[in-house]
């Protein structure tokens, strides 16, 4: 199944079509589509279904789904964006996210040290010394001062590792439009990639806490 067969695929689910037979279905057709099946995931499978190895992202995806608490779907209102449940979690446990996540970036950043970009973040991650916790409600302050080096680096990295001509890249915008985070993204997609390691686990896991983490003043900050 080419990209375009699969698009109309997607959009047949979601009970629309495209203007025509010869319409070339952008990624942005399919920005929010995860949405439609919160906040159980019950019949996102038929997502994966026509891909070959559909059953690694409906395994990735499925662990979104898990994170949601159906009482925040049961007003008049319902989120917009994936958000974990925000349950208390001792510092002890999510340093430790926090120093797998920095380290396993290292390792990956560090296969492609002969890339500026890439090493240039490999020399700041190894500058880090701290993981400091913001109070409630502070975590957004810092996203707006981030420092850049490992974000441009990834970006780099997983630019060179993609094929836009795959079926999936087609769910590209909807990944991404799942929490408006890059990094989550990559982690649901790792397998198309075909890079070692899985670095996104622990960021994944911090997420599903309902934690943010951000790398600012040579520091990794973790807060919601």
């Amino acid at each position: 199944m080419d990209k375009q067969t699969y698009a109309r695929y997607l959009l047949n689910l979601m009970d629309e079509e495209a203007d025509s037979d010869e319409a070339v279905i952008e990624e942005a057709a399919l920005y929010g589509y995860f949405q439609m099946y919160m906040p159980s995931g019950k019949g996102v499978e038929a997502t994966f279904e026509p891909l070959e190895d559909g059953q690694v992202y409906l395994r990735r995806i499925s662990r979104i789904y898990e994170m949601l608490d159906p009482e925040d779907f049961s007003g008049g209102t319902v989120p917009a964006y994936f958000v974990g449940k925000r349950d208390e979690e001792s510092e002890d446990v999510l340093r430790g996210y926090g120093e797998q996540f920095i380290r396993e970036l290292k390792q990956l950043l560090d296969t492609f040290a002969k890339w500026e970009r890439a090493a240039d973040a490999v020399a700041y991650l190894d500058g880090i010394d701290n993981i400091e916790f913001l109070p409630p409600g502070k975590i957004d302050t810092v996203r707006d001062s981030y420092d850049p080096d490992v974000y441009e680096a990834l970006s780099e990295v997983i630019m060179e590792h993609k094929n836009d001509e795959e079926p999936i890249e087609i769910l590209d915008e909807a990944y991404y439009s799942i929490a408006c985070d890059y990094w989550i993204s990559y982690y649901l997609q790792w397998h198309r990639y075909g890079l070692k390691g899985d670095p996104f686990a622990p960021y994944i896991e911090l997420y599903r806490l309902g934690y943010s983490a951000v790398f600012s003043d040579q520091k990794l900050y973790i807060g919601t």
